[in-house]
């Protein structure tokens, strides 16, 4: 339950003790005999505020800026089509997957030391396409499994 409604819950009911008390307490209208007299008398006001939360949306990735650096590559494929090659890297280390050729790009995953990983395409800087269409850095990855 919101707080502003535990707030609203506990208003109307000390608002309605006040007119119940009030109600109860014995008090006889005054009575004349040549006119007669109505008195209001306002007990209590009571303002209620409403507050609407906001929910905002959530984001994951990169901000787009007006900045934008296009890179090109070119891409050979492989022998055979597609090699699965290992994941070097040194003990408690992952090896980045990335969305493109480089370490400018997006992370899109990771792999751990020893790992397997099909590779479809070469680049002209030394990364590898992944058959899922990211790129591992040719650096860390090697035919053979790390002993």
């Amino acid at each position: 339950m919101r707080r502003a409604d535990k707030f609203m819950i506990v208003s109307v009911a000390l608002v309605s003790s006040i007119l119940i008390a009030c109600a109860g307490c014995g008090k006889k209208p005054v009575e004349t005999s040549a006119s007669s007299t109505t008195t209001t008398t306002t007990i209590a006001t009571i303002t209620t505020t409403t507050t609407t939360a906001a929910t905002l949306p959530v984001y994951s990735g990169p901000l787009e800026t007006s900045e934008t650096v296009e890179m090109t590559w070119t891409e050979t494929t492989v022998a055979n089509g597609e090699v699965t090659l290992y994941a070097h890297v040194s003990a408690g280390n992952f090896l980045r997957i990335r969305r493109g050729p480089g370490t400018n790009y997006d992370i899109a995953g990771t792999l751990t030391r020893g790992q397997s990983v099909v590779v479809v395409a070469s680049t002209n800087n030394g990364w590898y396409k992944t058959q899922d269409g990211f790129y591992v850095s040719g650096e860390y990855v090697k035919a053979s499994q790390p002993t």
